[in-house]
């Protein structure tokens, strides 16, 4: 196998022939610093804008404003000058969505995507890449970030000189905000998704991880939470692909993988579940696949650059050759989904199994495992020599939580934030035109239990919960939420409480646990009295409690709240979950508006 300094003499060969073929005029930023930094924001915009002046292939837009009033560029290719998009169910040919500085201070796809649009649309050398494709282009997803440029930005990563900062002008990080939607640039990214419905993301990251020979890895779901026609395209199709062709270049990929016990590697390596908080998950939440790459962050920056740019390449060719499979797969994907029948087990979550691993010949680098007197622990000092590794793959999920799907999903029209933020992915949600009385199946909770950190800017919940069945009163203008849609796995992993990523996990629903009337200790002292009198069996059961919980025994509260959760003052809508699940088909009072 190939060193790195082959990798390197590969890369220095290929882009030596790729200057020699270009105009002076168009070497981008990245080359003509020889390999070592990459563009500004208004550089990156300025070389966009020239070839969009250059090309009549070529449109530059955007697609929102961040926080900082920054653009969210957005650059089209296609051949017939097509600069909107067709119906999905007239569509001929791909749209493919290449996403970029999701990350900022990760500018290798930005640098890769700029020598692309030219060898497509300027000098033409790649011409075929648009020929049954349409591309769309994020240069920089997040602009804000972007500008907060430095050396001291990604301490693991070899190059450029200066780097962007890894989350927004709000501290948020994007890339874990696919589901829950709050930040901006993540609203008008949806906006654009739903306008434009890609038919394959990829999604350009730099790894923090352990040191290896793979100049990048990638990240592909093929687990039970897929559909099954884009699970059997991404397994059998897309990933041998990306692996042979990549392996014909010199540039061996593997899929992207953490320690199975940090930082022994010789323990084995484990994939990683995506949840639909990050890109991947969400892709396959919206039944598409989305591609994470991984340059390798120890590669110096051209290598990993050569590579981002190879690997697109090769996927574009995969996807002009099979522009018609793919269409169809999609298509197939979001017909079963929205065909999934009310009392159908739907996974939602899945995890790696521990106990079943395949034995890898793993292309890494030569370490020694010492002791760390700084640490206390151990030290996986790596020598920079390459070494192959024989080591346990641990690359197979199973399902760990499950749902039924209902028919529908009812909630009040006062959860407008709940509301919206399922219109922004493109679900339909519906509203009752009269009150409705109807048995539904929901959730109550217990102990619930919220993160001493925030995550995210929010204090995620963690809970026990139990299914309960009862019926509910849903006033005119309550919202439905109907599962006949391609959407139906993103409504269930918002709507499921116990889903990762769910609403009420990102504590969008934590008023629910909380209680707002109360009840004095002279009422309460009172009224205990008043239902032992009444009902002799009551002090068995209070004297049960007691023992059975030593904390209550000691709580003056504790224990007359016991009595007070026997009176019709007891507020019995704490800890129960506001959102109904309607398991039967039935003909509901529907309209399209609120306006009741």
């Amino acid at each position: 196998m190939r060193s790195s300094l082959s990798l390197l003499m590969i890369c220095v060969c290929w882009s030596g022939v790729l200057i020699a073929q270009t105009s002076r005029d168009w070497i981008t930023p990245y080359e003509n610093s020889g390999y070592l930094e990459t563009p500004r924001y208004a550089e990156t915009m300025d070389y966009c804008r020239r070839l969009a002046e250059a090309s009549p292939w070529i449109k530059l837009t955007d697609f929102g404003v961040s926080p900082e009033r920054r653009k969210l560029p957005l650059v089209i290719l296609d051949k017939s000058g097509q600069f909107t998009p067709d119906p999905l169910s007239e569509r001929d040919k791909p749209v493919v969505l290449i996403q970029n500085c999701i990350h900022a201070g990760e500018s290798d796809g930005k640098d890769a995507s700029l020598m692309l649009m030219r060898e497509i649309a300027v000098t033409r050398a790649l011409e075929d890449l648009l020929d049954h494709a349409t591309l769309l282009i994020i240069p920089i997803f997040n602009v804000d970030g972007h500008e907060r440029f430095g050396p001291y930005n990604r301490a693991n990563q070899n190059g450029p000189k200066e780097m962007g900062f890894r989350s927004t002008a709000q501290n948020l990080n994007l890339n874990r905000d696919y589901l829950k939607a709050e930040t901006p640039e993540m609203q008008a990214w949806l906006k654009m998704f739903n306008t434009w419905r890609p038919d394959f993301m990829v999604d350009n990251h730099v790894t923090d991880g352990a040191d290896y020979q793979y100049p990048l890895t990638y990240g592909l779901d093929v687990s039970a939470l897929v559909a099954p026609p884009l699970q059997q395209w991404t397994g059998k199709t897309l990933e041998p692909f990306i692996q042979q062709q990549m392996a014909k270049d010199g540039l061996p990929v593997f899929p992207y993988f953490r320690l199975k016990k940090r930082p022994y590697i010789h323990r084995g390596i484990l994939a990683f579940p995506f949840s639909p908080r990050y890109s991947t998950g969400y892709g396959v939440a919206q039944n598409r696949v989305f591609l994470l790459v991984e340059d390798h962050a120890l590669k110096d920056y051209r290598t990993r650059v050569t590579a981002n740019y190879q690997l697109m390449i090769h996927l574009l060719k995969l996807i002009n050759r099979e522009r018609r499979r793919l269409l169809e797969v999609n298509r197939q994907a979001d017909q079963a989904t929205s065909e999934i029948a009310p009392g159908t087990v739907v996974p939602l979550k899945v995890d790696v199994d521990r106990q079943d691993s395949t034995m890898v010949d793993f292309l890494g680098v030569e370490y020694k495992q010492r002791y760390s007197e700084i640490s206390d622990g151990p030290w996986s000092e790596y020598t920079g020599r390459p070494k192959t590794i024989r080591l346990a793959h641990y690359n197979k999920t199973i399902p760990v939580d499950s749902a039924r799907a209902p028919y529908a999903y009812l909630l009040g029209r006062q959860w407008q934030e709940q509301i919206s933020t399922l219109e922004r992915h493109g679900v339909k949600v519906r509203y009752l035109s009269r009150p409705l009385r109807v048995a539904v199946e929901s959730y109550r909770f217990k102990n619930p239990q919220w993160a001493k950190r925030p995550f995210e800017g929010r204090l995620r919940v963690d809970f026990e919960l139990a299914p309960i069945q009862e019926e509910r009163n849903y006033p005119a203008g309550s919202a439905v939420v109907l599962l006949n849609q391609r959407t139906n796995r993103l409504i269930m992993q918002l709507l499921e409480p116990h889903a990762p990523d769910s609403f009420l996990r990102w504590g969008y629903w934590n008023t629910i646990f909380e209680r707002k009337e109360y009840a004095e200790d002279y009422f309460l002292e009172q009224t205990a009295r008043q239902l032992l009198q009444e009902n002799p069996a009551l002090r068995r059961k209070f004297e049960a409690a007691l023992k059975a919980n030593p904390g209550m025994a000691k709580n003056r509260w504790a224990r007359l709240y016991f009595f007070y959760a026997r009176t019709p003052y007891w507020e019995d809508r704490v800890n129960v979950y506001p959102v109904g699940k309607l398991m039967t088909p039935m003909s509901l009072p529907l309209t399209e508006s609120d306006q009741s």
